[in-house]
């Protein structure tokens, strides 16, 4: 099983589902590594700073502990607010004062508060929030000029950011451990591979698979429409990341599809692919070029002219809730096609689907 087309195009994704794999939890591993400041002040922190550190701090990025507790005398709304829209969802911050002895430290807070005891990440003053907010703060207030202390506290929400990262990290690597494994039981044991259960249902897998390789040589490899290979009765699609199986004789469905990308609204481009169903319900999705589906198409329609052909919402809806329906309507038309006295024989009443 492992030395013809299939065994090697097995093999091959495997090959590439191992690369995938261990690149993908490399990164995750990567990326937790450079934010490790962050994951420890997350996990460990808030960390007290009493107010000598506070008022002697001149470079937040030199101390390790970035996710504070300060005690402060008091806090005074300032007027400013910073609002951001994401997802259609906007959020307002209020900049506050918050006095410890004779100096002000700006305070980005999730609401207005009068708290004295305040969390958050000690930073420096981002340049539009000294322009924007400092500086017209110091303009209306002269007696604010030389007060405020060079670095500010954002008290938001520290862990957001954190949570949302694990959880993403734990998605993206999981999906990577899926793929590694999947591609290290591929590479050892191709048999593994589903598509060997798929053949099976045709008769011996090992029998089915040395007439397949036998056709395709015998046809050099059959009609090639970008990674899909078609046979006088297989179509054969081997993917970078996987390989699908189908007899000729089982194809019942076929269609073009577009998906269109945008980026912001603006159309970037568009992807094109053949989708091509079986009898059993399977689906194959086979990426081609914007001139090579339709050839596809007639490829298909050459050796199975009895299915379906082209997209309906009718025909979605038939597929997904009276199969038996559609499948008998292919069958008739199948009859229909092979019978040679079709053509003699007296029109009857009949239901039957129409090939688009």
């Amino acid at each position: 099983m492992g030395e013809g087309f299939l065994g090697k195009a097995i093999k091959r994704a495997g090959r590439n589902c191992i690369l995938i794999g261990a690149g993908g939890l490399l990164i995750v591993a990567l990326v937790f590594w450079a934010e490790g400041r962050y994951f420890y002040n997350f996990s460990h922190g808030p960390f007290p700073v009493d107010r000598a550190q506070l008022l002697s701090n001149q470079n937040p990025d030199s101390r390790r502990e970035s996710f504070v507790t300060i005690q402060v005398d008091e806090t005074f709304t300032t007027g400013f607010e910073e609002s951001s829209t994401d997802y259609f969802i906007t959020t307002h911050h209020p900049f506050l004062a918050a006095r410890i002895g004779d100096r002000l430290l700006l305070v980005k807070a999730s609401k207005d508060s009068d708290a004295t005891q305040l969390s958050g990440e000690i930073m420096n003053v981002p340049s539009d929030v000294q322009n924007q907010v400092l500086a017209l703060l110091q303009r209306k207030h002269p007696e604010t000029n030389g007060k405020f202390l060079p670095v500010m506290l954002d008290a938001t929400n520290y862990r957001l950011n954190g949570y949302l990262g694990i959880a993403a990290g734990l998605l993206f690597g999981l999906g990577s451990l899926w793929c590694l494994g999947k591609g290290l039981k591929w590479s050892a044991s191709p048999e593994a591979h589903p598509v060997w259960k798929k053949l099976a249902l045709c008769g011996p897998a090992e029998r089915i698979g040395s007439q397949l390789d036998a056709e395709l040589r015998s046809e050099g490899g059959g009609e090639i429409f970008g990674n899909a290979h078609v046979t006088t009765n297989w179509l054969v699609h081997s993917s970078a990341l996987d390989v699908h199986v189908s007899r000729m004789a089982d194809v019942v469905w076929a269609y073009p599809q577009v998906v269109k990308h945008y980026h912001s609204g603006i159309p970037t481009g568009k992807s094109h692919f053949v989708k091509v169903f079986d009898r059993r319900g399977a689906l194959m999705t086979i990426s081609v070029k914007k001139n090579v589906g339709p050839n596809l198409l007639l490829a298909l329609q050459r050796r199975v002219p009895w299915a379906i052909y082209g997209f309906t919402a009718d025909l979605e809806q038939m597929w997904k809730k009276r199969r038996s329906e559609f499948l008998q309507a292919v069958d008739q038309q199948k009859k229909a096609i092979q019978s040679p006295s079709a053509a003699s024989k007296p029109a009857v009443d009949k239901k039957e689907l129409v090939r688009a």
